[in-house]
């Protein structure tokens, strides 16, 4: 007959609990710590079904994670009987499920919504990746961003995807980046790990936060990060995925458009076209006149590629796949032009340009020619004169003072009052010259 096996399940399970640390890959005890150090384990995200009842594999390859501390077991009056294992028939063990949660935080303003793609089918792609495949319960999925930025048909779409759309009215720069860490500090002291937490950002305001997730608290950080993500963020987090994963492909789209245009760039341009009325049997000829506007040959068009055109800001080096993800980053950032005359702002030089032509506040200088300091205003000149005894008369009329007469050298006033005379007396006697021309009965010529 078999033994029974009897197993103590009051004896010190430390040597066959994972260490926490060893898991996230920074245990600094190596082989002086009390827990278990199991590489096999660490590359698995099930745990044990026999853990902690029966197994006692100091090498088993699924995890053990950490047991009920021994103060709650001591508030038990009732012993418990002990285990007696059996050599019988082994139950089918079930597929083990990653214990944990997931939740996602979305700066919407950093990783925007490509144009032309709907943000269900983008939110369903990252679920199917992490929460499905990683066998983990989805606690939340939100989006932080000014609702207004954001138009009503992706308002939508995120609605249906079950996506919570935090509104943050404040406009300042960094008010989003600011939430998030509030809500990342939220749910640290909320949840306890094994949990992940996803951040859906290329910011490098991050770095510092997600760092203390991972390495203090002993969270599962995961990053979806754009284009201009520095290599630092990527660095500090467990595993980065780049946001072109979960966008839709442009590859298959693009190649059907590169064939046709090439299909069509090598047929041969016909001066004349058939009749679509196959019973009249005759052929009508294009009009040949130079005024009617024909589209160019297809061969002369620039042929499709699969690179997409990149909008970048102009006060910064990031780069956005749409004109409005553009927008949205000036709006967050304040990476806009302002009128120095008005409160009006644009979001390019040329608008500020035309709007300052039109409106007439173009920035004048002035400037002074004994210290050659610029001022907007006249009476700025002014009284930067009267206190540095600059006394200057050609600033004041900044138009006439390089092309009615030269520069006079600075430290000669007696030059300089000699230049200005013969130049009003120029102005006088051209004055006199048209009066006698327009007016020869009133002003004779002494001619």
């Amino acid at each position: 007959m078999a033994k029974a096996a009897v197993i103590n399940p009051r004896g010190d399970l430390k040597v066959f609990t994972d260490c926490m640390y060893f898991i996230n890959g920074n245990c600094k005890s190596n082989d002086k710590c009390r827990y278990r150090h199991c590489e096999a384990a660490a590359k698995q995200t099930n745990n044990c079904f026999r853990w902690p009842k029966v197994c006692r594999d100091a090498k088993c390859p699924y995890r053990h994670p950490a047991t009920p501390k021994q103060g709650d077991q001591k508030k038990k009056t009732v012993p418990e009987p002990p285990i007696v294992q059996q050599n019988l028939q082994q139950p089918v063990p079930t597929p083990a499920r990653r214990d944990g949660l997931i939740s996602f935080f979305w700066d919407i303003e950093n990783v925007p919504i490509p144009k032309g793609q709907k943000p269900f089918d983008i939110v369903q792609r990252i679920r199917d990746k992490l929460v499905v495949q990683s066998g983990l319960r989805e606690y939340s999925f939100s989006c932080y961003c000014n609702s207004t930025t954001i138009s009503q048909e992706n308002q939508l779409s995120l609605f249906h995807a079950n996506v919570r759309i935090v509104h943050i009215p404040d406009r300042k720069p960094g008010a989003v980046d600011r939430q998030i860490m509030l809500e990342l500090d939220r749910f640290e002291r909320a949840h306890q790990p094994p949990a992940t937490i996803v951040l859906i950002s290329g910011d490098i305001d991050f770095v510092g936060k997600l760092s203390d997730l991972r390495h203090q608290a002993g969270f599962h950080v995961i990053v979806i990060h754009n284009k201009p993500a520095k290599t630092e963020l990527k660095a500090t987090v467990n595993s980065h995925y780049p946001w072109e994963t979960f966008t839709k492909s442009v590859n298959e789209t693009d190649s059907r458009s590169e064939l046709l245009s090439e299909g069509f760039g090598r047929r041969t341009p016909l001066s004349y076209r058939t009749n679509n009325q196959a019973a009249t049997n005759h052929q009508r000829k294009t009009d040949p006149s130079p005024m009617r506007s024909t589209p160019p040959p297809k061969a002369a068009r620039p042929a499709a590629t699969g690179k997409k055109r990149m909008y970048e800001c102009p006060k910064c080096s990031s780069e956005f796949e749409s004109v409005q993800a553009l927008r949205q980053h000036q709006d967050a950032k304040d990476h806009l032009f302002d009128c120095p005359q008005c409160d009006e702002t644009f979001v390019t030089l040329d608008g500020l340009s035309q709007h300052q032509k039109a409106k007439g506040h173009e920035e004048v200088e002035y400037i002074c020619e004994q210290c050659s300091r610029r001022f907007a205003k006249i009476d700025s000149l002014k009284q930067h004169q009267q206190a540095t005894n600059h006394n200057a008369v050609t600033n004041e009329v900044p138009f006439m003072a390089g092309h009615m007469f030269p520069p006079a050298s600075p430290n000669n006033k007696q030059v300089k009052n000699d230049i200005i005379q013969d130049a009003a007396m120029i102005v006088i006697q051209r004055g006199i010259d048209a009066l006698v021309e327009y007016y020869p009965k009133i002003f004779p010529s002494n001619k």
